[in-house]
């Protein structure tokens, strides 16, 4: 077993180590934020947020990326 639902198992003599990097690396592509710098806060804070300020986006298109997040993050959490 090497790469498994998104989890790359890699065995050594210490023990076996788990990683979504792979995954992660796949969905940055997937989503064009692949040349992306990794920023602490991405949005300004205090900001007032008003229905129809914004532009509009892709419903689909969002609910697959926040699925992907979900899913990047309770994959491998240690229970």
């Amino acid at each position: 077993l090497h790469y498994f639902l998104g989890i790359e198992v890699i065995r050594t003599p210490e023990g076996i180590l788990i990683s979504q990097r792979h995954y992660a690396r796949n969905m940055l592509f997937k989503f064009g934020m692949a040349n992306c710098k990794p920023i602490s806060t991405p949005l300004e804070r205090n900001v007032k947020l008003h229905h129809g300020s914004g532009k509009a986006c892709d419903v689909t298109r969002f609910q697959q990326i926040v699925g992907s997040l979900i899913y990047l993050t309770s994959a491998t959490r240690s229970d």
